[in-house]
């Protein structure tokens, strides 16, 4: 967990230096108490993630799991649990705020779908140049196709981008008809740095294509969130995604 740790600092200090910087050059401007929500938000997320298996441990009752199944069900319910707790403390919140509605923006569906069949065609043609090829294990797939979405876009494209956007204030950039702000991109940029660079067994891996890929699959996922103004089409891309990799 120690490892794990260094590398998300590491991250949150990169992060924290871009802010800064755009800060200086009075492109944003910081709130310090939705900051420290968000930290605690993305830390406390990660400390979940890696514990959930104790806390749900649903390999003891369902034997020879491979993948973290009471580590992101964990995720689940502590996302369900902040939301609850900011519809019930803040009374400026409402759950559409952060995505958590089934009504689309007007005439964001046929985009947002289109949009979504080329990000699986992106996917399947980057498994096919960079994959180790098909893979076809059972509960490998039942998780890809459930888990990363469920877990990741409420977290991180919803509760965690509505408590950024609170902490670094910016203008909105109209990218293709989706209204996305600077916390929004750096949380793209977070996204990529945490799959892209990891201390692990006492030294540091880095991988900058590793860092573009999930990157532009972050932006993909965030414009998603921002052009339907709703969680269901970036949970749905992503757990497609995901799933459709695993045959290439």
């Amino acid at each position: 967990m120690l490892e794990f740790f260094l590398s998300v600092s590491v991250h949150v200090g990169i992060i924290f230096i871009i802010v800064l910087i755009l800060a200086k050059f009075k492109k944003v401007t910081i709130n310090s108490k939705w900051a420290a929500i968000s930290l605690a938000l993305f830390f406390g997320y990660f400390v979940v993630l890696l514990i959930g298996g104790e806390i749900i441990p649903i390999d003891k009752i369902i034997h020879d799991l491979s993948w973290n199944w009471g580590g992101k069900i964990a995720g689940v319910f502590l996302w369900i649990l902040v939301l609850f707790l900011l519809i019930r403390f803040n009374p400026n919140f409402k759950a559409a705020d952060a995505g958590f509605t089934l009504k689309q923006k007007t005439s964001s569906f046929k985009p947002a779908f289109i949009a979504t069949i080329l990000f699986i065609i992106l996917q399947l043609m980057l498994s096919a140049l960079l994959g180790d090829g098909p893979d076809y294990d059972i509960e490998e797939l039942l998780f890809q196709a459930t888990m990363p979405g469920l877990d990741e876009e409420p977290m991180f494209r919803g509760i965690i981008l509505y408590t950024l956007s609170l902490a670094i204030i910016s203008k909105n950039y109209n990218v293709l008809g989706a209204k996305i702000n600077v916390a929004g991109l750096l949380l793209v940029v977070l996204f990529g740095l945490v799959h892209g660079i990891i201390y692990s067994t006492g030294e540091w891996h880095f991988s900058c294509i590793t860092i573009i890929i999930t990157g532009v699959y972050g932006f993909i996922l965030l414009w998603l969130r921002e052009k339907t103004g709703s969680l269901i089409f970036p949970i749905v891309a992503h757990n497609l995604v995901n799933f459709s990799g695993q045959f290439v």
